[in-house]
């Protein structure tokens, strides 16, 4: 009877034990994508002075001509820069032979006030060839808006990663790994891109929806059995 009683006394001593101890730690990985949205307050646009011939110098005198006269615009105008950008002389064909030559100059304007930008830009305009036009955040606040999303998104990090830890049974959750990624989405309604255009154009800045994702794992600990 005593060697029964040593080893029932063997068996059932672990279970006491385990009844103390904690689940093991569980690791789980989430994601939190915080959007907001930028004031668009600095435009820009790209315009091209170009012209076509067959004698080179002739063209590349007139391009530039039409050049310093853009130069001159710009700079009767504070708050509007102007810079150049891409020069080209490229030929032109015809039936497969080529037909002459055609010379262009890209120019870029940036301004923040769009009074002065959409006035400068209608007088380019009747002698250059407006290519592109958009809109963005100014830097500063652009950088300001996206440290509120940060902090945002950490929070809803934070909060999402309790609430999972709390469903799998466990109390607490200890940090792991976390990366934190500004991303650029594309514009919303009111940023224009125009094509190659003659016409005068009436911007419109809009707003810029950009996105903080906070992703990474976290420890689930501190479990108790019930």
């Amino acid at each position: 009877m005593r060697f029964k009683w040593k080893v029932l006394m063997l068996i059932f001593l672990p279970f006491p034990a385990l009844a103390a101890t904690e689940f093991p730690a569980r690791q789980i990985q989430l994601s939190v994508d915080q959007p907001y949205q930028v004031t668009n307050t600095v435009m820009s646009a790209m315009l091209q002075a170009t012209a076509s011939g067959k004698n080179t110098a002739e063209l590349a005198d007139a391009v530039n001509k039409k050049t310093h006269w853009a130069l001159q615009q710009v700079h009767a105008v504070q708050g509007v820069q102007i810079q150049s950008n891409e020069y080209q002389t490229q030929p032109d064909y015809t039936d497969g032979k080529r037909s002459g030559w055609t010379v262009k100059q890209n120019l870029q304007i940036t301004a923040t006030n769009l009074t002065d930008f959409d006035r400068v830009l209608g007088k380019l305009q009747s002698r250059l060839e407006l290519v592109s036009l958009k809109s963005e955040p100014a830097l500063a606040a652009r950088d300001a808006a996206e440290q509120v999303a940060s902090h945002q998104a950490i929070a809803r990090f934070r909060k999402r990663a309790m609430a999972a830890c709390g469903d799998f049974g466990y109390a607490d959750m200890r940090l792991n790994t976390v990366q934190i990624l500004a991303k650029r989405a594309s514009t919303v309604p009111g940023v224009m891109m125009a094509a190659t255009a003659r016409s005068p154009v009436e911007s419109a800045p809009g707003e810029t929806a950009l996105s903080v994702e906070v992703s990474g794992s976290v420890q689930c600990v501190s479990a108790t059995r019930k």
